[in-house]
Parts: C-alpha cells; sequence; structure tokens
C-alpha cells in the first residue's frame, strides 16, 4: 500500500512497506526527483536501511556468544509498517520489534518514520527507540535513488556538488565489506559521475566529508537534486552497471563489516549504542533547487 500526500509545490508517495519514499514530485513542472523503480535496472526507489548498513561478514553477527544472521542492509525494508498518522502534506509509520525481529536480531525497538513535505522538497525523519532493557546496537541509513531524468540524459554529464572544498577518503570493498582505505577527494568541490566510476569501483564509500548538503546536478548547473548528509558516518554513492537512469545518495549512520575483521556485533566499524529506553533520531531533506 502506499500514501498519497501533497501540499501547494509538491505530491509525494510513500509505501508503507519498508517505509520507502517512492515519489517526489514537482507540481510546477512535473519533476520528478526520485527513481521510479525498474526490475531491468533496480526495482527499488529509495529503501531505509535498518538494523545494519551493507553487507555482514558470511551475512551473520554474533552476540553474547549466539549467532544471528541478517541480509544485506537489514530486514526493515522487506517489513510492513503500521501508519500511526496520514494527513494531506505528512505521514508517520512505526515498525516495531516481534518474534520474528527477535530472531534474526536480539534487540527489542520502536523504529518510527515521518515524512512532510516543504516548500522545497521532503524532510524524512527516522527515529529509533530502545523498547528493551539492555544497550542495543544498530545501524541506520538511506538508499536514496535519484532520477537523473530531471537534470540530465546520462550519468556522465552528472556531477555531485558540495557547498564547499571537500577532502575525504573512499573505503574499497571486497565482496561488500570494507578492505582498503584510500584518499579520494582532496579540497574537491565536485565529484563527477559515470558509470564507468562504479563499473571500476562497485561503489563509493566515503568518509571525512564536512559538508551540510550534496547535490546531484548537470555539470556546470546551478540547479539540481539536493541531499542533506550532515552529521552522518559515510556517503555511499552507488549506480548500477546498466542503463538505469539514476544514483543512490546514501547518508549512513553505520559501514559494512570489515572484510578482515570478526563477527562481534559490537567492533562493527561506527556501530550505534543506544542505551535502554533512550531515542535517536536524525532528519533528512531531499529538495529540488
Amino acid at each position: 500500500m502506499s500514501l498519497h500526500i501533497e501540499n501547494e509545490f509538491f505530491t509525494a508517495r510513500v509505501l508503507t512497506r519498508g517505509a520507502e519514499l517512492c515519489s517526489l514530485r514537482r507540481k510546477a513542472d512535473g519533476a520528478e526527483l526520485i527513481w521510479q523503480g525498474d526490475e531491468r535496472y533496480w526495482g527499488a526507489h529509495a529503501p531505509l536501511l535498518f538494523p545494519v548498513t551493507g553487507k555482514l561478514k558470511d551475512l551473520r553477527f554474533e552476540r553474547d556468544g549466539k549467532a544471528y544472521e541478517l541480509p544485506p542492509h537489514g530486514f526493515a525494508k522487506e517489513r510492513e509498517f503500521e501508519v500511526l498518522g496520514h494527513t494531506r502534506d505528512s505521514a508517520s509509520l512505526v515498525l516495531r520489534s516481534d518474534e520474528e525481529t527477535l530472531q534474526q536480531y536480539p534487540f527489542p525497538f520502536c523504529l518510527t518514520c515521518t515524512f512532510t513535505l516543504t516548500e522545497t522538497g521532503i524532510a524524512v525523519t527516522r527515529s529509533v527507540k530502545n523498547t528493551g532493557g539492555a544497550e542495543m546496537l544498530f545501524s541506520i541509513g538511506e538508499h536514496l535513488g535519484l532520477s537523473l531524468t530531471p537534470w540530465a540524459d546520462s550519468l556522465e554529464a552528472c556531477e555531485l556538488v558540495f557547498p564547499a572544498p571537500q577532502t575525504a577518503s573512499n573505503w574499497r570493498l571486497d565482496k561488500g565489506l570494507l578492505d582498503v582505505r584510500e584518499p579520494y577527494l582532496d579540497g574537491a568541490r565536485t565529484l563527477p559521475l559515470s558509470k564507468e566510476l562504479f563499473r571500476a569501483r562497485g561503489c563509493l564509500v566515503l568518509q571525512g566529508l564536512d559538508a551540510p548538503w550534496t547535490a546531484l546536478r548537470a555539470r556546470g548547473a546551478q540547479k539540481g537534486a539536493r541531499v542533506s548528509i550532515g552529521g552522518f558516518s559515510a556517503l555511499v554513492v552507488w549506480s548500477p552497471d546498466n542503463e538505469g537512469q539514476f544514483v543512490c545518495v546514501e547518508p549512513w549512520q553505520g559501514l559494512p563489516s570489515e572484510a578482515r575483521g570478526g563477527y562481534d556485533l559490537a567492533r562493527r566499524p561506527c556501530i550505534r549504542r543506544l542505551p535502554a529506553g533512550e531515542e535517536y533520531a536524525y532528519t533528512i531533506t531531499v529538495e529540488a533547487e
């Protein structure tokens, strides 16, 4: 099921399965900012990643002497969320731990997602509450598929733009796991995109950015789709090695497991720790410039 919301400037749709934004359309010109999904290339739109981001080594982790298995990016993207509220311009959904989730991930939680349209786009708030009696370990992030169509006719004609020069490192991956960290950006305000870039690297896993936002634009253009990225552990950028006309801009609070690491969830890079009864939240925005 999908929930429709709109205001004077935008319409949006949110899937109750996965609390996933599947459309953000500007009324003035009909521009669709979100990839509309095509199984030939990538069938999703903007999945929520929880309770892990990326891949676990051997798709498993250990906690208190017991082994658990989780798919890449966790299970939230596959679960049906309950609708908490739905107004003309906002929607709020919730996923609570249950017997099934506790078999995969031994932490009670309440995950609330709120989508609110604004004059320039949409604000998405994700809130995780630890409803158990012990410390909770988790990662969470976004997998925003941004359509190229409003801005350019190919990935090679696009770039990511930052508001100030950026210096950052990139993780090379080995079968989806962290392998080698290397310098990548050195005082750059733009990151040129191309299919060849992702063919050679798979994806970018950038750390060290100090920017409140990045924008997908045609090269040299002043307008595009802007995503807030400040305060996150990493920014992942990915586009598939096919003809799909989109790029994923992914702020993560977490990282994949290390290729030469172990299985202890507490030692996973950038794992978040949430005391019993406490709550963690962030808000990202997706805006048409």
